[in-house]
């Protein structure tokens, strides 16, 4: 039964066996219901919103929060404003990003409230535009309905490990027999790089005087350094690699290891390619941090694909990276691709002559501890055979700091 229906058979019922029993005080029974079908005849619907959205940051890496701060103003009418938004599968929601409020008759309704929230998985992740819903008190008449703002998107980054700089500068790359450390300031070369802010510990005949002239700063010539090595990132983004957790899963933990290791790569100053094997996505080899953001947008938009391409394949298509030091290959071994991974392992040494240093992801570690000891002992097994330095990485115990200290242990022993 409808709640204007119930409202009027309590009203009418009392007054009506008061006037055919003659007992009057029945009659009292339906002021209350009468009160309250008279007061929603009389009211407006609440109406007249507007509605300010904010939010603290478009742009963050996985698991850091950001603020939105919703003000809402209600100007005519008089019930219950029901207010929210809707964010995609791939953000989590800090606080209460849905309310309600109550409008009462001759004022004007301002509030505001705030919740924060974060994204799961790197990627591209929205959040609606704000939708506004007033009602009278029973909800008897219908609504105002409004949508407000436009859909507001937050892009994700996989969270990068980070090390301190004794630890980039204790990266050695050998080059034509010469070992050659690689910091901040390499042994530099005749081929230009980039002009930048001098720094302390520069020498001076590298100062750039038109430059600093120009622009008031003291700027020098970075040139490229010498004896630089080149390293070749190759990750598997299949859908073999959708394996444990849709958000800390082998995928996005590959993902997140690879730029982990190609951002610390160029702050030592090597030369670094990437290649995304099952999305086709090749980044060829560059240096200086200012090319991260190359890598970045191929990492955000990658996998996991249903493009079955072989790490054989991968290489393949990667022959225009030129001279290759070492190649870094990020998968998850199992049964199933072990037998590739031997024949790219050979064809990387066939077509670079380089060194290979693989990284094998156990992702079950989320799924059971039992299940992932037993995985470990199968994977060592596996990978065993062949014949390439290996860094076995856990997610669920291990972070991505610690994960690329590991890989960079091997790196520097690769080179």
């Amino acid at each position: 039964m409808r709640r204007m229906d119930v409202l009027l058979f309590t009203t009418l019922v009392p007054f009506s066996l008061a006037l055919f029993t003659g007992v009057l005080g029945l009659a009292y029974a339906s002021i209350i219901p009468a009160s309250i079908l008279a007061y929603s005849l009389m009211s407006d619907l609440p109406s007249g919103f507007h509605v300010e959205r904010t939010v603290e940051a478009r742009n963050l890496a996985v698991g850091r929060r950001a603020r939105v701060h919703v003000r809402l103003t209600v100007e005519r009418g008089a019930g219950l404003v029901f207010i929210g938004d809707v964010v995609s599968p791939g953000l989590k929601v800090h606080g209460r990003n849905r309310r309600v409020f109550v409008k009462l008759p001759g004022e004007v309704l301002q509030v505001e409230y705030s919740y924060e929230v974060s994204p799961g998985k790197r990627g591209v992740h929205s959040i609606s535009p704000v939708e506004v819903i007033g009602r009278d008190f029973l909800g008897l008449f219908g609504a105002n309905y409004g949508i407000f703002g436009d859909e507001v998107t937050i892009e994700a980054r996989p969270v990068i490990g980070s090390l301190r700089a004794s630890s980039l500068r204790s990266i050695r790359a050998k080059r034509r027999g010469l070992p050659v450390v690689l910091s901040r300031k390499g042994i530099s070369s005749k081929d230009f790089k980039e002009i930048r802010e001098y720094q302390p510990g520069d020498p001076l005949n590298s100062i750039n005087w038109k430059a600093t002239a120009r622009f008031g700063i003291p700027l020098v010539n970075e040139y490229e350094p010498e004896g630089m090595a080149t390293v070749m990132v190759y990750a598997d983004t299949t859908a073999e690699m959708g394996t444990g957790d849709v958000f800390n899963g082998a995928l996005e933990s590959a993902l997140g290891l690879s730029l982990s290791l190609v951002h610390t790569l160029l702050k030592a100053n090597l030369r670094v390619g990437l290649y995304l094997a099952g999305s086709e996505r090749f980044v060829t080899p560059r240096t200086g941090t200012q090319a991260f953001s190359s890598f970045l947008r191929a990492v955000l938009s990658a996998g996991p694909s249903p493009n079955p391409e072989p790490m054989p394949l991968a290489v393949e298509r990667s022959k225009r990276a030129g001279k290759v030091d070492l190649a870094v290959i990020i998968t998850n071994v199992t049964p199933y691709n072990v037998s590739e991974l031997r024949d790219a392992i050979g064809k990387l040494r066939k077509t670079f002559n380089c060194r290979v240093l693989l990284v094998d992801i156990n992702p079950y570690g989320a799924i059971d501890k039992d299940v992932m000891q037993l995985s470990r002992l199968h994977k060592r097994k596996l990978a065993g055979k062949l014949g390439v330095p290996v860094v076995e990485w856990v997610p669920s115990q291990e972070g991505p700091s610690t994960a690329l200290k590991k890989v960079l242990g091997g790196v520097s022993l690769a080179l």
